[in-house]
């Protein structure tokens, strides 16, 4: 199984980096995707996937949270990022009106912006969308069928929405969120919905780890998801739908890798080598 969202830079993983990749490995994760949502920490999560050769790798991008950030200088830094061969996707970008904390033209701005470039890099686009879907579904209609890939993570929407992000190709990420009851309604039905061949999975760490949910482990890592818990996400998805665990765990794998354009082969970590 593969994480396609994991905050490695994130203050929370600063002192057991190498711990928590263990553990992923250690418990059947066989890759990570770091996730960048500013300058800096694309930055540091393309620092983290060289590191972690042929276990982690990056995108690079904007989150609406920062979207009045984006500049002429800031889109030039992206490219340069961008161009190295461990950034695979960019993002995460897209539109959050939930918290506002760029205005609603900033984050159409930066999420145009973010869309050209993936056109012109041919590169993979990331997405976030949070009660924005109106605004989410006008501009995607004019670039879905023209760039290489589309994936939206921790998907939160509705039927409705589920099934528009389908008609546009999308990948679609699962996380916990998917499943709270808080948030969103209907996911015994929801999670049935999805092709096999768009389903991907992630954790969000160090997001997202509901205490009811993980209510014996919750205190043992003080809140603090991480990829090793994956597999738990993964069963809970193939007993919804009534899936084989080992052949969803692989076909969700597969889809990742041919998303992001990676080489299995070369997905062969040695965590030994770990310092």
């Amino acid at each position: 199984m593969f994480d396609i969202s994991v905050n490695l830079t994130n203050k929370q993983f600063k002192k057991d980096k190498n711990d928590v990749i263990n553990r992923a490995i250690n418990n059947g994760v066989n890759g990570l995707l770091i996730i960048g949502s500013n300058l800096e920490n694309s930055y540091d999560a393309y620092k983290i996937s060289k590191k972690y050769k042929n276990y982690c790798w990056s995108t690079v991008g904007l989150h609406p949270h920062y979207a009045n950030l984006w500049n002429d200088n800031y889109v030039n830094k992206i490219i340069k990022l961008i161009k190295n061969d461990k950034v695979v996707a960019i993002g995460e970008c897209g539109l959050d009106f939930y918290r506002n904390y760029s205005s609603i033209k900033e984050q159409l701005f930066a999420f145009h912006a973010q869309l050209e470039l993936s056109y012109s890099f041919k590169i993979p686009i990331y997405l976030h969308c949070r009660n924005a879907f109106k605004f989410f579904f006008k501009i995607l209609k004019f670039w879905y069928y023209k760039i290489p890939a589309t994936i939206i993570h921790c998907f939160s929407g509705n039927e409705y929405e589920l099934k528009k992000c389908l008609d546009m190709n999308m990948s679609i990420g699962i996380s916990e969120l998917f499943f709270n009851s808080k948030y969103r309604k209907g996911f015994k039905n929801d999670i049935n919905l999805i092709p096999k061949n768009k389903l991907l999975i992630e954790t969000d760490s160090p997001f997202l780890l509901f205490k009811k949910t993980y209510n014996k482990i919750y205190k043992k890592l003080k809140g603090r998801n991480e990829p090793s818990l994956l597999p738990n996400l993964l069963k809970k998805i193939s007993l919804l739908r009534n899936e084989i665990f080992s052949e969803l765990d692989k076909q969700t794998e597969i889809n990742t890798f041919k998303i992001l354009k990676l080489n299995k082969n070369n997905c062969n970590y040695n965590f030994n080598n770990l310092k």
